[in-house]
């Protein structure tokens, strides 16, 4: 059973844009804290974070991260045709399920008597 406490949530298709607007929100008041606190550009903190939370990631499941970095290039590739990205956020998907997966079993409690 996982942490009641730290649940991993997955909105709707309606509610994503809320949820991606609230992020985005929180991410660019951190990234103008953390730019500031260390002096330096908004850019450089944002690939400083990019590195901390990869290596985050990784620590779950190095491949699906690999794989979902790869993906996120092939979608933001500006010479991906449609098909390639199509493909790309099957891809994406497949390795963020993995990461979820491996999170729920990290958070979940032991149990059994075994």
């Amino acid at each position: 059973m996982s942490d009641p406490r730290k649940p991993i949530y997955r909105p709707g298709q309606d509610e994503q844009e809320n949820y991606r607007v609230i992020a985005h929100d929180v991410l660019m008041i951190a990234t103008r804290e953390g730019a500031k606190a260390l002096n330096t550009t908004g850019a450089s903190f944002v690939v400083m974070g990019m590195g901390i939370w990869t290596a985050e990631l990784a620590e779950l499941d190095g491949k699906a991260t690999a794989q979902m970095l790869r993906s996120l290039a092939d979608l933001f590739d500006p010479a991906s045709n449609d098909a390639k990205k199509r493909h790309a956020e099957k891809k994406r998907q497949t390795a963020v399920n993995r990461i979820f997966a491996q999170l729920d079993l990290e958070m979940s409690k032991p149990a059994g008597s075994a």
